[in-house]
């Protein structure tokens, strides 16, 4: 027994007096003892449950998203929620199959829970109808229960099939489901499709909300029994296990998936086949109608996800991606893409029209059994093997107005690089350059700076250490990492080993070594700095050659052309020969085979003398030679080079 402080009509405190009681399934209940006091020993009152907490939820088979249930007035006519208040202000609720024998109806955003109680073996399929107001639980006991979610009463129950019911869907017309009477009985209203495993599927009529609230509200109360539902129709859809049953929007199709790798759709009036869909290698998950274009998708074993044409029953896209195989599809997006998830623990988002994966979803450890969105598209719950139930929700819109938001802030914090790059002012532009993360700029805002130090005299350390002093620690290793980054190209390497040398001189060394993750850039700087400086040492010890050949060279100054000129007097220019006959010696005093000519040594006369002429004409050679004798006559003629 507890007991919990509470306050009454009047807001005066008072204290309520509960007993909790913990059950096989891990969960806390609260059950109130109002009024107990006042019955006697003889009497049997039973206890009703105000709240109840979950301790642990086993594996997550199948869950639902409640709509937002539509009400109606006396005329039977809908009633707009938006200005309902007692129904529009309803928190949003989640029903959840939890590999257990209890159906949990979850609220989003407190997570507070009410359980249904009334199978008596695992629940391994449900579903809700459009309207909001029933639920269709199905299991391994071989029932399928309908669920009052107004009173969490169980309303009907449907007996027939002779294996566990794995899958079971309820019509999607929202209309039908207020037909009743022998209407309903013959097929005219809503309806309710089961598939078991004994390979059979079956469609039960539905009796019709009026007397499904009769029901729920007065007889219930006094201790009758569910409604027993009746058969419509039953066939025996295919060879192997059935894991999915689906209804088209309009309930004239019925699509149902198995393991034996096929899809096939049924006309719901009388349950006859219509066409085999065949392409999967492996079993079919689960099967849904667009509800928008007549299309159809399905998710199987061989980790695709295949979208169906419904008017020549052709496959029109496939798409792969998923690691293992893919169980749960859904539509999104007015039919323009596609959820899928599966047994990696992924969910991906698909675009049907670029047959693209556009995003992929890490939530769970285990396979994603359980998928469903909400009625405006905009949240999606996530249910697996890993007992987790992950509410996602879609954050597109306010994705796009950030990254406009950042863009418009962008272009306006670059004009303001800009302005202050005009001006000079070099330490408001390093700082927006800095918190830009543009490397780029902020080479350029370096390299400005110290240019305009060493034309104003300075060396430009002087003003990089002033501003490293004043950096913050990430901001030093932002730096840094520009600087590794800027080292491996050597026309960027002088700004940045200046950089680096500015940082090392001015801030403590035990400082930089205790930053996490400066070291190893500082580490990375290393080999390039090192490569930097051996070209550098290379490049001055190749200057000399130039010094050296200057110096051979001599003065080539246009001011010493007195000294050319002594140079120009003293010397004698030779001209090339107008005409020879064999091979001149000039490093000899005698020219064979030549005309002789006579140079003159007079060192006044200014004379350029040409090799083969001489100042007298000869007709013919003067020189003759003997073999027989050792010496020979001389030339009459020589000439001096």
């Amino acid at each position: 027994l507890g007991q919990r402080d509470a306050k009454d009509n009047g807001g005066i405190p008072s204290s309520t007096e509960e007993l909790i009681a913990v059950d096989a399934e891990h969960n806390i209940s609260f059950l109130p003892l109002i009024g107990m006091n006042k019955i006697s020993a003889d009497d049997k009152e039973s206890l009703d449950v105000d709240r109840t907490i979950i301790g642990h939820n086993d594996e997550i088979l199948d869950l639902r998203i409640l709509p937002t249930p539509i009400a109606r007035d006396s005329n039977n006519e809908s009633i707009d929620t938006n200005q309902d208040e007692s129904v529009a202000c309803r928190p949003q609720k989640i029903a959840v199959a939890t590999n257990s024998a209890q159906v949990r109806l979850f609220e989003v955003g407190s997570y507070s829970c009410e359980v249904l109680d009334g199978h008596t073996d695992t629940v391994l399929a449900l579903d809700v109808s459009p309207c909001g107001r029933y639920l269709a639980t199905c299991g391994k006991d071989k029932t399928m229960r309908l669920w009052h979610l107004g009173t969490n009463q169980c309303v009907a129950v449907a007996t027939g099939h002779t294996e566990a019911i794995g899958a079971t869907s309820l019509s999607r017309k929202v209309v039908r489901y207020e037909v009743g009477g022998k209407a309903a009985k013959n097929g005219g209203g809503a309806f309710i499709v089961t598939a078991s495993k004994d390979r059979t599927m079956k469609r039960w009529s539905f009796p019709g909300s009026i007397e499904l609230n009769k029901h729920a509200e007065t007889e219930l109360a006094s201790g009758k029994e569910p409604l027993a539902l009746s058969v419509i129709g039953s066939a025996r859809a295919h060879e192997k296990d059935i894991n999915i049953v689906s209804i088209a929007p309009n309930d004239s199709l019925i699509a149902t998936g198995s393991q034996d790798k096929t899809v096939k759709l049924w006309r719901s009036k009388d349950l006859t086949l219509q066409v085999t869909l065949k392409g999967h290698k492996r079993g079919v998950w689960d099967c849904q109608f667009s509800p928008y274009d007549r299309v159809l998708a399905s998710s199987s074993g061989d980790r695709t996800v295949k979208l169906w044409s419904l008017g020549d029953y052709s496959c029109v896209r496939t798409f792969q991606g998923h690691a293992a195989s893919a169980l749960r599809v859904r539509f999104l997006s007015g039919g323009l893409q596609l959820l899928s998830s599966g047994a990696d623990g992924l969910v991906k988002l698909w675009t049907i029209r670029t047959n693209e994966c556009e995003t992929t979803i890490d939530g769970h450890t285990d396979k994603v059994w359980a998928l469903d969105l909400a009625q405006d598209g905009k949240t999606l719950v996530s249910g697996g093997a890993d007992s987790r139930i992950v509410v996602w929700q879609d954050s597109t819109k306010e994705e796009e107005d950030a990254k406009r938001d950042a863009e418009e802030q962008n272009i306006l914090m670059e004009q303001q690089l800009s302005n202050h790059l005009r001006h000079k002012e070099y330490k408001q532009a390093l700082e927006i350059a800095l918190e830009l993360d543009k490397p780029r700029q902020a080479l350029k805002v370096f390299t400005a700076l110290v240019e305009n130090d060493v034309t104003n005299g300075n060396d430009g350390l002087t003003s990089l250490q002033s501003h490293a002093k004043a950096w913050p620690i990430n901001r030093t290793a932002q730096v840094l990492r520009y600087c590794r980054d800027w080292n491996t190209r050597a026309r960027n390497s002088h700004i940045a080993l200046l950089i680096i040398k500015a940082i090392v001189s001015s801030i403590p060394v035990h400082k930089l070594a205790s930053a996490d993750g400066i070291p190893e850039i500082l580490a990375g700087i290393t080999p390039y700095a090192e490569r930097h400086f051996e070209r550098i040492d290379k490049l001055y010890a190749s200057s000399y050659l130039i010094d050296f050949t200057l110096l051979s060279m001599g003065s080539l100054s246009i001011n010493h052309d007195e000294d050319f000129r002594a140079w120009e007097a003293k010397t004698k220019l030779i001209l090339p020969q107008k005409s020879t006959d064999s091979k001149l010696n000039l490093t000899g005093t005698a020219v064979s085979g030549g005309k002789s000519q006579i140079a003159s040594t007079n060192d006044t006369d200014d004379e350029v003398l040409t090799i083969g002429e001489s100042d007298t004409s000869s007709t013919g050679s003067d020189i003759e030679s003997d073999s027989d004798s050792e010496s020979g006559d001389e030339a009459d003629s020589s000439s001096s080079s």
